[in-house]
């Protein structure tokens, strides 16, 4: 059973991107992986307009070619909405097991705030 995740929160550090390989059989052929640490905040509706009611800081994941935008487009403090699936890993730390939830996200998107000044477009390509 699958399970989605959507939230919109603000990065906590400039993504980081690595390259994976694919298949044991074909060490050459690798694919990239962006890791983002974001904290996704809850706002309270109250009589005045909003309160801060917490969060929670969650490591999210995102493939390929997504990966490697998110590296070029996003960095610290810039507001994003990730919409994936909560996962549950396990790694080493000092001879424990630690276990913790991450996202694996189909999709990472800039949030228009205040503090984007000017967004320029690629040229789409000739038929």
């Amino acid at each position: 059973m699958t399970n989605r995740f959507n939230g919109e929160g603000n990065l906590g550090a400039d993504p980081e991107v690595r390259q994976v390989v694919r298949s044991k059989d074909n060490p050459d052929e690798t694919r990239a992986v962006a890791n983002l640490r974001v904290f996704f905040d809850r706002q309270k509706r109250t009589d005045d307009g909003y309160e801060d009611a917490g969060g929670f800081w969650l490591n999210v994941e995102i493939w390929g070619t997504r990966a490697e935008h998110v590296e070029r487009l996003l960095g610290k403090g810039d507001r994003v909405e990730v919409s994936g699936e909560i996962v549950d890993d396990s790694y080493e730390k000092d001879g424990a097991t630690v276990t913790a939830f991450k996202c694996v996200a189909r999709s990472v998107n800039l949030v228009l705030t205040s503090k984007i000044e000017s967004l320029t477009h690629k040229a789409a390509a000739a038929a």
